[in-house]
């Protein structure tokens, strides 16, 4: 009997615990997926990605994410110069004829407080995979009109090109081996 009264209560919980996790869209209109490497040492060229998808599952109930899968289109860089833009696709840089996507897998979400948490994945760029650790910010969840929940969070980390030897040829003193990655995210629930 006990084994029973057991496994009713361990399957009821994980049928709450899945029942409040949901899935997410991103907001394309509200989230800038956006990094920022040094230039010659005295300034920085700033950058985003206009073409982006993810895969969200979030638990609004308990403020942590489930899982993230990103996919990131290389030919939408956007540095504002449409020279500097198509040379970043070459061979030299991103490799986009043979890599078209970054992709960032999540592997572990290490919650801290409700607002804070650190995003555990696998960052893929130009067919270099490494391990990096974002640092989260959950702005706040609301519902909509509409009954739907509406989410936003900011993902910020820093990782070296040479570790994904990304531009090999090109010296640190022209182009800085520290990128900082900043993701200003809104989401809507499917």
């Amino acid at each position: 009997m006990k084994k029973i009264l057991f496994g009713s209560f361990l399957a009821a919980s994980i049928l709450t615990s899945s029942a409040l996790s949901k899935e997410f869209s991103l907001d394309k209109a509200h989230t800038n997926v956006a990094f920022k490497i040094k230039h010659l040492q005295i300034s920085n060229v700033n950058g985003n990605f206009k073409e982006y998808e993810a895969v969200i599952d979030f638990d609004s109930a308990k403020f942590e994410f489930n899982k993230l899968q990103a996919n990131i289109k290389v030919a939408s860089i956007n540095t504002e110069n449409k020279a500097r833009d198509a040379h970043l696709q070459q061979d030299d840089f991103f490799k986009a004829k043979n890599h078209p996507n970054i992709t960032f897998t999540m592997s572990k979400y290490e919650k801290i407080s409700d607002e804070k948490g650190k995003m555990h994945g696998v960052l893929n760029i130009a067919g270099v995979s490494k391990d990096i650790v974002l640092e989260t910010e959950i702005g706040g969840v609301i519902k909509t009109d509409s009954g739907k929940e509406k989410a936003g969070f900011t993902l910020q980390g820093q990782i070296k090109r040479s570790d994904f030897n990304f531009a090999p040829d090109t010296t640190s003193l022209t182009l800085g081996d520290e990128v900082q990655i900043s993701i200003e995210a809104e989401i809507n629930e499917k």
